[in-house]
């Protein structure tokens, strides 16, 4: 895993809370190429803090600071259109069209930047489908329905929808549940190579290893409650593990 080189930080989460008893005061920011981990068992908040800072869910209180600036997000359109995109753990419920060919899904959240004065070009969106399946090593031609793919490749898929839009944040949730030991290799790659290009990553994990092996830094949640955040690079890896254990069953 490649160092973090630069020490701005693009996102800043200041006493964040959630409505009801999800979680609550948490504190935290990712600097530019930093890979970022959320750790903790079932119940501890994990995915509903990223949901906050998406809009997916509405936040009880707190603040979003991206680029020194404070962002007002209530809705995932606010979150996209600032920068912070999220890769969903339910790809086939919240991510993909599985009816839909590979072109169409990386095409959906990009139309903004792929028509011009409004009118959509068949053939610019085959190239941009082409380049990307490409570059992400996804197995499958342009016009190949979602569906007919793996979980892995369907993965890499939406990954590469939301990496198009040249995010500043991007949030990925579970990015390697159900999906086989060579696409989980892949998608550790394409992870940090999009660290290595100054995206700041958050990565939000049930399986201890992936989290503690991707990330510079860890942090714990238990219960709601921010345990603690862990630095993670060099020897801190090897008693890391029984650290992170230790702050999420407290």
């Amino acid at each position: 895993m490649h160092p973090v080189t630069s020490e701005r930080e693009v996102l800043q989460v200041r006493h964040l809370s959630s409505y009801g008893k999800a979680f609550r005061d948490v504190n935290f920011s990712v600097k530019e190429g930093e890979i970022f981990g959320i750790a903790g068992i079932v119940g501890a908040g994990r995915s509903e803090v990223i949901r906050a800072i998406c809009g997916a869910d509405p936040k009880g209180g707190g603040q979003i600071i991206l680029d020194g600036i404070q962002i007002n997000v209530t809705h995932p359109y606010d979150a996209i259109q600032a920068g912070i995109v999220m890769v969903p753990e339910d790809r086939k419920q919240q991510g993909l069209i599985l009816h839909q060919s590979i072109t169409e899904n990386l095409t959906l959240c990009n139309l903004d930047r792929l028509s011009k004065r409004g009118w959509v070009s068949p053939s610019k969106l085959e190239e941009n489908g082409a380049s990307l399946i490409s570059e992400y090593g996804i197995k499958g031609s342009t016009f190949t329905q979602i569906r007919q793919l793996s979980g892995g490749n369907q993965q890499k898929v939406l990954i590469a929808k939301w990496v198009s839009r040249q995010p500043k944040v991007i949030i990925l949730d579970e990015p390697t549940r159900g999906v086989d030991v060579g696409a989980r290799n892949s998608i550790y790659n394409i992870i940090k190579n999009l660290a290595g290009k100054g995206i700041a990553v958050i990565v939000v994990s049930s399986e201890l290893e992936e989290v503690i092996g991707l990330s510079h830094r860890v942090m714990v949640l238990s219960r709601g409650v921010q345990k603690g955040i862990l630095n993670n690079t060099g020897n801190d890896k090897t008693s890391n593990n029984v650290k992170v254990i230790e702050l999420a069953t407290t």
